[in-house]
């Protein structure tokens, strides 16, 4: 399983001794089937009216075309190689249950923190949009409108009409203090709202950075504009803007 680009079950302790294991088992089978099942094949070959007729080894009764079968044991070589297999099963079993390897649960929480970790240095190092910068771009609105859907439609409604919080589709505004719509709009939802404290501030806590602000900012706008308006819309509150 991979996490966050690193191989980190083939990393783990467990994993390399599960490796070696197999290796080493391969290894044996590949030199057992070269020299030992050979050697044994032709020594068959020239002992066989001995082997027939000893009585260690029981002759199953059938044979076709002058080949006969024997009823030998198990090699023991195969015995073995069946019980490392029952072994490392068994100790693959109890650390899946008892431990962190091969947990999804814990799996998740690493592969979590590792992004986190990625986003906040990904963050420090690329620039922030504020009041001063931010623009409107179409290429921000279906980002804008994901964001939207996630912290805005409980109150606002999915389609901006209005909830329990105020119409966004309408000129009139509650919290006016720049003097572009998409300015006010990046200031109310960096800073919340003084009318309403339900409004918070989601740029200034840290919980939506500045570019998503951006991002949704530019979705609000494009509602806002839309000439075609959601059909149900709260009443209007506020001031109403002619600037905007």
């Amino acid at each position: 399983m991979f996490l966050d680009g690193d191989f980190y079950y083939i990393k783990h302790p467990l994993s390399i001794i599960i490796y070696i294991l197999l290796l080493i088992i391969i290894i044996l089978s590949y030199y057992i089937d070269n020299r030992i099942i050979n050697e044994k094949i032709s020594f068959l070959k020239k002992n066989k009216k001995n082997f027939i007729y000893s009585k260690k080894i029981t002759k199953i009764d059938h044979g076709f075309d002058g080949i006969l079968e024997l009823d030998n044991k198990i090699p023991k070589w195969w015995k073995k190689i069946f019980i490392i297999t029952i072994v490392m099963s068994t100790l693959y079993f109890f650390s899946f249950l008892f431990t962190n390897f091969a947990n999804p649960q814990f799996e998740y929480k690493i592969a979590y923190k590792n992004q986190l970790k990625k986003i906040k240095e990904y963050e420090k190092k690329k620039t922030q949009a504020n009041i001063d910068t931010v623009k409107f771009s179409k290429k921000f609105i279906n980002d804008g409108k994901k964001l939207f859907n996630e912290n805005c439609a409980t109150c606002h409604n999915v389609d901006g009409g209005g909830n329990i919080g105020p119409n966004l589709t309408d000129d009139y505004w509650i919290n006016h203090t720049e003097k572009t719509l998409i300015k006010n709009i990046f200031y109310i939802i960096w800073n919340g709202s003084k009318n309403n404290k339900v409004m918070r501030a989601f740029g200034a806590s840290g919980e939506i950075k500045g570019n998503d602000i951006e991002k949704l900012s530019s979705y609000i706008y494009f509602i806002n504009k839309k000439n075609k308006k959601p059909n149900n819309t709260k009443s209007p509150e506020g001031d109403k803007i002619n600037f905007y």
